[in-house]
């Protein structure tokens, strides 16, 4: 029965395909005009049905040579057409390309610049070796074309080419012919030729700068837009000046790149400005004086990913500036309506610029932001105002004053912060904290437990419990209650609480320890928790006195070891400002790396591939030569499996358990058939070939309902899905539900992605091949 699946899908797909290249061949060569003057040939739909037939998976392969013969043409889209299908299926094709290159080198020669520019990038598209030297020629022309665009088209082709052939374009002379753009007068022209050079060059760290070369982009700085200014200026930043002339002349020339709206361009002038003044102490000072102004207009801009970014690069100048910025702390407040994102980066600015000065109004206005809505935020403000505490100790009893006006809000969260960074100022300064804890009795109720503040507010009780004559009494209950406290840290801090506890109230605490030990000592399954419990059991039994001596000395045992330096500022380092590495916080090695080529894009394609790397829905008619976006790839090895099985009573326990949910549609616009033609069992047949299994189907009127599902080969993950098929509006909407056969708890984003795609394409061949 599979076996007569395929040769029915196969022979749907051949019959399509025939019926396209039939069509190409009978359609006529002429090109009418419209009233617009837009040129218009039969052959255009056509081919635009071929690409929208390759990207749903088919092999179009051989309409090869119908192709290249519709690429001569006057119609230019019709051209840029044929030339994408062209560059995706040469690779199949090898025997034919040759037509297709001189195709190619007739349209190099037209007068249209745009047909010779996509005549030269469809050819250097292609990755076939054998056809380097033609590459190589036409580039060598093309980058001395009397039209801009080909010469701009031109730079981005010799990056193709160096990454198919990398010797040949280093023996070759194109390198010097890329260094002689530098002297275009087109700016664009220009910019092009950097980034080609920078890329080509990349092994020895881009092209070379001296001081013409220097100079010159100086000068014609402001001829180019704003992306390639920050080009220009983040290759000028390798150029070492022989004195401190050349340095301060570099500097006054930029000096007004600095009040430039863009702050690509302002962020790249900083770069520069520090990078120029290193080893100069005071030079440097008045740079950070300078670049404060631009920071600061930055920081007032409505785009807050502008201003997050901006944040970021604020504080890697406070690691090499301790000064910078400590005057105008007020810039770093919270604005209304402000993401909590944006509101983080602020709070940890904060911390570092904090000042003996400025400390009381900063911590005055953080403690307004712990009673708001935002959790996140509520809680990262309360370790903000503990860090700021920890640095300048003036100020500990005035941020316990604030803690304890708080902790009479009776809010959980604001009372779980407050009490896991009251545990971290015992180690600070004791002597003032403990005064504060006699409110523990009144607030324990509303803390929760299960969170950091539990482990947090155990420790705070066995501190203080001595003086508090509820303490055993709330430990005897929480004991009683201990199932609802399933957390390890809870447990074991439990444990060391309880015993500090008995041994300086052990008449009120004998009862209770004891019940405690049986518990996790023969209750609990947990290791950690059983062997801290009987070693515990053995000291108090062996040495009581030599217990006291040991819990004496863990009375301020800290859990995060926050000292006054503890002040988490991540490691930025200036040689990356203005890269993604201030953003992750870490070196561009670390999350850069070489991957291998794509399979399908630099490589061999397979006549199996799921996806064509095109995605062709909306194709427009315009003349405008538009380049059509790839869609994703399903990765190479991922497949379903052909033997799950999952009964209607697992199904609905799945179902209503997988927390992982998404809902999309599958536009069925572009189907060849009548959606009203369709049986449910030729849709079940074609899904059931592709591994999704069907769980119930059925129909009325304009409506079909389908339940299915499927497992990813050789893992525990399933994919559920519901899919309602609307004749009418030839919609799909699926919903798809994903999570893991056992309920083990991970990541399944990739797992989704991967399952929408497969499905996407199930649905577009099920509904492009059966009638």
């Amino acid at each position: 029965m599979a076996s007569g699946k395929i040769s029915f899908l196969g022979q749907q797909q051949n019959r399509e395909v025939a019926e396209l290249g039939l069509r190409l061949k009978e359609a006529s060569e002429n090109v009418t005009t419209n009233q617009m003057g837009v040129q218009h040939s039969v052959k255009r739909p056509i081919i635009k049905k071929v690409l929208e037939t390759m990207a749903a998976g088919m092999d179009v392969s051989p309409l090869f040579g119908d192709i290249v013969k519709a690429a001569s043409t006057k119609d230019l889209v019709q051209k840029k057409l044929a030339y994408m299908y062209i560059s995706v299926q040469a690779e199949k094709n090898v025997d034919l390309v040759i037509l297709a290159v001189n195709t190619f080198q007739n349209d190099l020669q037209n007068e249209n610049p745009f047909v010779r520019g996509l005549a030269l990038r469809t050819l250097c598209s292609m990755r076939l070796t054998d056809y380097v030297p033609y590459m190589l020629k036409s580039l060598s022309h093309a980058l001395i074309d009397s039209s801009a665009y080909v010469r701009k088209t031109a730079l981005i082709s010799c990056v193709k080419l160096f990454h198919l052939a990398p010797k040949e374009v280093l023996d070759a002379s194109l390198i010097d012919q890329l260094y002689n753009t530098l002297r275009d007068r087109d700016p664009e022209v220009v910019a092009n030729g950097i980034a080609a050079l920078n890329e080509i060059l990349r092994s020895e760290g881009g092209m070379t700068i001296n001081a013409n070369i220097a100079l010159y982009l100086l000068q014609r700085l402001r001829e180019f837009n704003e992306w390639h200014q920050c080009l220009v200026l983040n290759t000028l930043i390798r150029y070492k000046p022989s004195n401190e002339d050349e340095k301060f002349d570099i500097l006054n020339s930029l000096d007004d790149r600095l009040k430039h709206h863009n702050s690509g361009v302002q962020l790249a002038t900083i770069k520069i400005f520090i990078k120029l003044t290193e080893g100069m102490t005071e030079i440097q000072q008045d740079v950070y004086k300078r670049i404060k102004e631009p920071i600061l207009t930055l920081l007032s801009l409505g785009s807050p990913e502008i201003v997050y970014s901006c944040l970021e690069h604020v504080i890697a100048l406070m690691n090499s500036s301790h000064q910078f910025l400590r005057e105008d702390y007020k810039y770093f407040y919270r604005k209304v309506k402000e993401p909590s994102f944006v509101t983080l980066r602020k709070l940890e600015i904060l911390e570092i610029i904090a000042t003996e000065k400025s400390s009381k109004d900063i911590i005055d206005e953080i403690s307004g932001y712990i009673t708001g809505k935002d959790k996140l935020i509520t809680q990262r403000s309360v370790e903000s105002i503990t860090k700021i505490s920890f640095r300048i100790e003036s100020v500990i009893s005035y941020s316990l004053e604030i803690f304890m006006k708080l902790l009479e809000t009776g809010i959980d969260i604001i009372i779980s912060s407050i009490i896991t960074m009251l545990e971290e100022f015992m180690n600070e300064s004791p002597e003032k904290v403990e005064s504060s804890l006699s409110v523990l009795p009144l607030i324990w109720t509303t803390i929760d437990l299960n969170s950091k503040a539990g482990p947090a507010f155990l420790n705070l009780l066995a501190i203080v419990g001595y003086e508090i004559p509820e303490a055993p009494y709330i430990l005897e209950s929480l004991i009683e209650d201990l199932e609802n406290y399933p957390t390890t840290s809870f447990r074991l801090q439990l444990l060391d609480s309880t015993v500090t506890l008995f041994l300086r109230r052990p008449v009120e605490c004998r009862v209770m320890l004891s019940k405690l030990f049986k518990i996790s000592m023969e209750q609990t399954e947990n290791l950690d928790i059983r062997e801290r419990a009987l070693f515990l059991y053995r000291l108090l039994q062996n040495d009581i006195e030599k217990a006291k001596e040991i819990f004496k000395y863990q009375r301020y045992a800290s859990k995060n070891n926050s000292k006054k330096d503890n002040i988490n500022m991540k490691s930025k380092h200036l040689p990356e400002f203005n890269t993604l590495s201030i953003l992750y916080g870490k070196p561009s090695e670390q999350f850069i790396v070489e991957l291998e080529p794509i399979p399908g894009l630099f490589s061999k394609r397979k006549d199996d591939d799921f996806f064509s790397s095109l995605s062709l829905h909306n194709i427009s008619e315009p003349d405008e030569l538009i380049p059509v976006q790839p869609q994703n790839l399903v990765k190479e090895e991922f497949t379903l499996s052909s033997t799950v099985s999952v009964d209607a009573k697992k199904f609905k326990s799945y179902w209503e358990g997988f927390k992982e949910i998404y809902e999309f549609e599958v536009s069925l616009l572009d189907s060849p058939i009548s959606l009203t033609r369709l049986t449910l069992d030729d849709i079940e047949a074609v899904f059931e070939e592709n591994n999704i299994m069907t769980m119930a189907s059925g129909g009325t009127g304009d409506f079909i309902k389908l339940f299915l599902y499927a497992q990813e080969t050789g893992s525990y993950i399933l994919m559920l899905c519901e899919i309602k098929l609307n004749f009418n509006s030839k919609i799909a909407k699926v919903i798809m539900k994903v999570g893991h056969e056992t309920d083990q708890i991970m990541n399944l984003t990739k797992h989704s992605e991967y399952f929408s795609q497969y499905l996407t394409r199930c649905i577009k061949i099920c509904f492009n091949s059966v009638n």
